[in-house]
Order: C-alpha cells, then structure tokens, then sequence
C-alpha cells in the first residue's frame, strides 16, 4: 500500500530553516519544496510522462504561497492527464515570448533610426535631416510600429501612392530608396529576412524621373496637399504663417522675408511694397483679402512689437533667414526638384491663366511682371488694381475651398 503524505502547513514552510545539504518537504501529489543551504525556498512538480520521471519549477516562496503551489499542481496535472508535457508546453510558450519580444524590439522605426544614427557621419547634414522627416512623416505613420519582418510590398505600396497623391513624386522616390536601404542594412545584419521594397517596380508605380526647371504645383490634389502640410507644420510659428501668406499673396520670399508691419494698411487692407524691395524697381501694392488680415492680425501678436512682420526666431531686429522658408518646404517632405518657395509665383500664374477670367496683363502686373510697350510700362503703382482687388480674392477663395 503506498505511503500516504500529509499535507504541508504555512506554519512547517515558515519554519523550515536552511541545513547544509538541500532537502524537500513534501505536500502530496508530486508537489514539494525544496530548501537549499542559502535559505531559498522553491516550489517543484514531479510527475511521470510517457513513463519518465520530470520535474517543473513553479516558483519561489512566498512569492508563490502554497495555495497558489497547490492551484498550479492541479493544473499541469490535469495538462498530463490530457497528454500534454508541462515542460514541454511552458518551454514553447517562453519560446513565443522571446519571438515577440524580439519582434517589438525590431520594428521598422527603430531599425531604420539605428541605421540612420550610423549613417550619419557619412552624409550631410540636409540629406540626413531630409530623409529623418520623410521617414517621420510619411513612413513611420504607416509601418513604423510593425516588426520589420512582417511589413510587406503592399504596406511600403500604401506610403508611396499617398504620396503620389499628393503630386510629391520625387520625394517618395527618395524615401522609397531610405526604405528600401534599410531593409538592406537590416538584412545585412542579421535583423530582417528579406526586403519587400525588391518587389516593387517603382517606376509602375510614381513614373520615370523627371527634371523641371521651375518646379511648381498646378493641379487641386497638390496644391490642397501642400496647404494641408503647411497648416500641420511643427517648426517655428511665425515661418507656418510666412509659408501661409506667401500662397495668398504669391510675392518673391524676399519680399515676405523683409514685410514690415509700417507697410500694412489694414484700414484699406493694401500692402504697399517700396519699390527699393522690388526686383523691377517699381512700387507694388498688393490687395489683402480677409484671409490674409487673419492671418497678419494673428501673427501681430507675436511680432507687432517689432520690425518686420516674420523676423528672425533668433531676433526682432532681423528678418527671416534665406534659408528658412526652404529649410521649411524641406522639412515638409518636398524636394527642390517638387516645390521651393518661390513656386508660389508659377502657381498662381498656371492657375489663373487656365482657371480665371482675368486678363493677362492683371495676371503679370500683380505678379509685378513687365507688361506692354515701354510707354504703357510706365510707373503706375495702381494699374488695374480693380481688377487685381478681384482677382486676389478669387485665388483667396480658391484657396479656401480647397483646403475645405
């Protein structure tokens, strides 16, 4: 007749105190503790599996009392009864939890972060911070959090045709190259299996590569795109704006750059620009519509104090950088092959010239353009400026329905 155990106390565990060798004390049904020399105390399984005798670690006490010990003792005794090993099915569930740890530590963010951080003393300084905001903009959205092993031609596909859409074609050739680099770099060293961007023929997708000249944006989807963008810009406040006024009021961004707050007639809603600021040396009075004054009356709050209507982020007494509108359009994700600050001029001329009723010769005045004879060019700083009051509210409210 087989030995029966009896049944272990709180009161026996507590008072178990460490020998020089290991010993057990048993609770029945192959449940026991085991007390090393150091004091630990660990709770053990014993039990036959296909005629083999094996042991389970369930865990420490107290941390696991002997209740809990005895719950889990039923529990894989009823895994054995069934024909399931507990050693067997506890080893293959830390071995799926290592796959997903090393899953959610390898996704695409983090891999292409690492290889950017370790390519970027080997480019400039432009292409690294032009390829950081592509990627933060328009890739991590859409596959940074996914393992890099699970992302697939068709999510790289999503990215590239929301681009498309936009009329950004060069930047997401660009940033399909960073992607596709850094599946390369990842399968390189040893942290991805493949690279889906193999699979995609780029040129089905955005078309051959193309060079313009003066590069500018023509159709609704892109410029909607572009306004869109600038609206959700995060750098400096007073350049959103500057971005935003320059598409109303299609000036060179050195005229937006040095606009001062002496030179707005908000009364009249005229700015008038001297003609010692002008490329033609002659005045130009450009007509505000009331989404212009918006957008001036809220950026006074900021700068009304000072000079120039967007100074410099590193002082009142200067105006805006050069580079600052660009560095913007950059940060965006245009390239200057898809957009710069001055394209704001060919947009409104494309636009106007296919989709207005205006003449010609308002079109280029406002776009203080030369236009007629040389008697006809004389100095008139209000030539047409009926008409180009109208006209500047029609792309006013172009612009607004778009972004609508």
């Amino acid at each position: 007749m087989a030995r029966l155990t009896t049944p272990l106390t709180a009161k026996e565990i507590q008072s178990a105190k460490p020998r020089e060798k290991e010993y057990k004390l048993f609770d029945g049904g192959g449940l026991f503790l085991a007390v090393t020399p150091k004091g630990g105390k660990w709770w053990r399984l014993k039990y036959r599996f296909k005629n083999k005798e094996q042991r389970l670690a369930l865990g420490v006490y107290p941390d696991l009392s002997l209740q809990e010990a005895r719950k889990l003792r039923e529990i894989y005794k009823a895994q054995v009864a069934e024909g399931i090993n507990p050693n067997d099915k506890k080893r293959a569930e830390k071995e799926a939890e290592s796959i997903a740890e090393t899953k959610n530590l390898n996704t695409f963010e983090k891999i292409a972060r690492e290889r950017l951080a370790i390519a970027q003393n080997e480019i400039s300084e432009s292409h690294f911070n032009r390829t950081m905001n592509a990627l933060v903009n328009d890739c991590f959205p859409v596959i940074g959090a996914m393992p890099i092993d699970e992302v697939e031609a068709k999510d790289i596909l999503v990215i590239l045709h929301r681009m498309v859409d936009r009329n950004i074609k060069e930047s997401a050739r660009k940033l399909f190259y960073a992607i596709s680099k850094t599946f390369k770099w990842a399968v390189a060293n040893g942290k991805a299996k493949r690279n889906p961007a193999n699979d995609i023929l780029l040129e089905e997708v955005i078309g051959k590569k193309s060079t313009r000249h003066f590069p500018t944006i023509t159709d609704d989807k892109g410029i909607r795109g572009l306004l869109l963008a600038i609206d959700s810009y995060t750098g400096e406040y007073t350049t959103k704006r500057a971005l935003q006024m320059l598409a109303y009021v299609f000036v060179r961004p050195y005229n937006i750059r040095h606009a001062e707050w002496s030179e707005v007639d908000f009364l009249n809603k005229k700015w008038n620009i001297a003609a010692e600021k002008m490329k033609t040396k002659e005045d130009l009075i450009v007509p505000l519509t009331d989404t212009v004054i918006t957008i001036l009356e809220d950026i006074k709050r900021f700068t009304g104090d000072g000079r120039y209507i967007f100074h410099s982020p590193r002082g009142k007494t200067s105006p805006m950088s050069e580079n600052t509108l660009l560095g913007a359009i950059r940060r965006l994700g245009y390239t200057k092959e898809e957009f710069v600050p001055h394209a704001f001029r060919a947009m409104f001329s494309t636009v106007a010239h296919e989709k207005s009723s205006f003449k010609s010769e308002v079109i280029e005045t406002q776009l203080a353009h030369s236009v007629g004879n040389a008697v006809s060019q004389a100095y008139n700083r209000a030539k047409y400026l009926d008409e180009r009051v109208e006209m500047m509210q029609w792309w006013s409210d172009y612009l607004d329905n778009l972004q609508k």
